[in-house]
């Protein structure tokens, strides 16, 4: 079973956008099922409202919750290394299923927005394979891409945008609507102390930032959102213990996403410029006729 590369540079330019953009694809999906995978293994007490949704006694939840995370670790390992049709349909579904049970679980609408990283990418990834001539049956292999559509690059771009946005204001309405002393502590783990009225500015920042993301990001607006979710992610580590780590690999999809909308971005920019330059040279220069050119032979024998 040949299984895909487990590393691309992707920042040399001499690889194809079309590897670029796959194995980025792979890299959100088995970042966030391990890391999400890992909790499970370690029987997280954080799961338990989510069984209490479904009346399911703590005693099962807690065997149930070690074949969860062992079943999410496979299905990232799978997603990285040979990422069927199968394995992707999964992945979409159990990442919004996951993220509809916290608002069910009474923990707000904020968080299932704030997942936006986790079902983002597996269904960007669909998306890749489900507008072709022949839809993929479920053992087939999605296989990296030789060629991507400008109306694929669209779709991709549409469903990114979306996902960003929809991470970002659900991050900040951890902190505008349900005031989480969680990012209060975290914070203030690297010197940074503010109180709730900081937090909740700080909220009503990255819900703005969303907003922007969705209406139109730019280059340079999603690079500094990259360097603020690697950061503020990473806040997990630091407040608490070094396992809190898989917070931080599980949110993966929030660091992939910005770095391929970029890579959409100027794909989209150089098939744009490919377009209008294919135009130009396409546009037939008019003959000047012998009767207006005043260099002719003609011209010179009426003029004598």
């Amino acid at each position: 079973m040949p299984v895909r590369p487990i590393f691309v540079n992707i920042f040399s330019k001499k690889v194809p956008f079309a590897e670029k953009y796959y194995f980025l694809l792979r890299l959100g999906v088995l970042g966030c099922f391990v890391g999400h995978g890992f909790w499970g293994l370690t029987q997280k007490t954080g799961w338990l409202p989510f069984y209490d949704v479904f009346f399911i006694p703590h005693d099962i939840a807690f065997f149930t919750m070690t074949i969860v995370g062992a079943v999410d670790i496979a299905i990232g390992l799978l997603g990285f290394l040979y990422p069927t049709f199968a394995v992707l349909v999964w992945a979409t579904v159990w990442t919004l299923f996951t993220a509809m049970l916290r608002p069910a679980a009474n923990m707000g609408v904020s968080e299932f927005f704030e997942r936006g990283g986790n079902y983002g990418v597996p269904i960007a990834f669909l998306a890749l394979y489900l507008w072709q001539s022949k839809i993929p049956r479920w053992k087939d292999l999605l296989d990296e891409p030789k060629f991507i559509s400008e109306e694929n690059l669209k779709r991709q771009y549409f469903i990114l945008k979306l996902s960003l946005g929809f991470l970002l204001m659900g991050h900040g309405g951890f902190g505008l609507f349900l005031k989480k002393e969680m990012l209060i502590s975290h914070f203030a783990s690297v010197g940074i102390h503010m109180g709730t009225a900081g937090l909740q500015g700080l909220g009503l920042f990255e819900i703005l930032l969303g907003m922007a993301i969705i209406v139109r990001p730019t280059i340079s607006l999603l690079g500094f959102i990259l360097i603020w979710k690697i950061f503020s992610e990473s806040l997990y580590v630091t407040s608490g213990r070094w396992i809190d780590i898989f917070e931080t690999i599980e949110r993966f999809g929030d660091y992939v996403i910005p770095i391929m909308l970029i890579l959409v971005i100027k794909q989209l920019r150089n098939a744009n410029f490919l377009k209008i330059k294919k135009d130009i040279s396409q546009i037939k220069r008019p003959k000047l006729s012998e009767d207006l050119n005043p260099y002719s032979k003609e011209s010179f024998l009426r003029a004598d």
